[in-house]
């Protein structure tokens, strides 16, 4: 079999199991763009490699941004970058944003595992509070964690925490990536959501680095039946300066008749 005709030719993939949710995904970072553009030769690849791999149950493929996967896919991960700070809206503000001190660390913690929470929730996993809490304290842990912290009227009312110096998986870029911007209700969410992003931003340039975060794509995008429609959360950030770095599509593994 050539390359030409080897349907897993430059594919490096793998199992992966997610610590949140412990789905048993296959994951294939590196599809080669043969499969990205012959959706039969992506099903075989995909079949073939879960015959390798017959204990995970879904796969996650990451794709470059302006990919569109036919069904059975689904938009899961958007990953989207900001690499100049001046890119985003400087709006004006009172806030006082600073690095997060130690007596922040609890409310830190606690917004943490509620978008840990909320992020499985969007998926179909009801993670509990003890699962997500011992992920945010082990994010709080790292050693390139920084947490900026939004104060009005001198209480905190929001973070951005992000995680500097990552690589990306793929390209090795060296990344600042930002774990999660939360602003607590009753504040004026989208005016301080956009004062914590521009300082994460201007973080990251400090060390060189570009700003890296995710939206979370649910399977249900219908707010009609209860879902939320993330694409638009994607639109917003992209009209405020953000651009699409890559995205991650899920599936379920194909069925025994789907098997090369």
């Amino acid at each position: 079999m050539t390359a030409d005709t080897d349907p897993l030719s430059g594919v490096t993939a793998g199992p992966y199991t997610d610590p949140l949710t412990g789905e048993h995904h296959l994951l294939i970072q590196q599809p080669g763009p043969a499969l990205l553009t012959d959706s039969a030769r992506l099903a075989q690849a995909r079949a073939a490699l879960h015959t390798q791999c017959p204990q995970t149950r879904s796969t996650l493929l990451r794709t470059p941004p302006d990919t569109t996967l036919p069904a059975p896919w689904r938009r899961r991960l958007t990953y989207l970058r900001c690499a100049d700070p001046a890119d985003l809206p400087d709006p004006e503000h009172t806030l006082e944003v600073v690095p997060a001190a130690a007596d922040d660390d609890t409310l830190v913690l606690t917004w943490l595992t509620r978008a840990l929470m909320r992020g499985a929730a969007d998926i179909g996993h009801a993670v509990p509070a003890s699962a997500a809490g011992s992920i945010a304290e082990s994010v709080c842990a790292q050693p390139g964690r920084v947490s900026l912290v939004a104060r009005r009227a001198g209480r905190t009312i929001g973070h951005a925490t992000l995680l500097t110096g990552r690589d990306d998986d793929v390209t090795g870029e060296p990344i600042t990536e930002l774990v999660d911007v939360l602003v607590e209700d009753g504040e004026d969410v989208a005016l301080t959501t956009a004062v914590l992003c521009r300082a994460a931003a201007a973080h990251a340039q400090t060390l060189g680095q570009a700003l890296v975060g995710n939206v979370v794509h649910g399977h249900d995008q219908d707010p009609a039946t209860g879902g939320r429609d993330t694409w638009r959360i994607v639109t917003a950030l992209l009209a405020r300066g953000w651009r699409i770095d890559h995205e991650f599509w899920w599936a379920p593994a194909p069925t025994a008749k789907e098997a090369p």
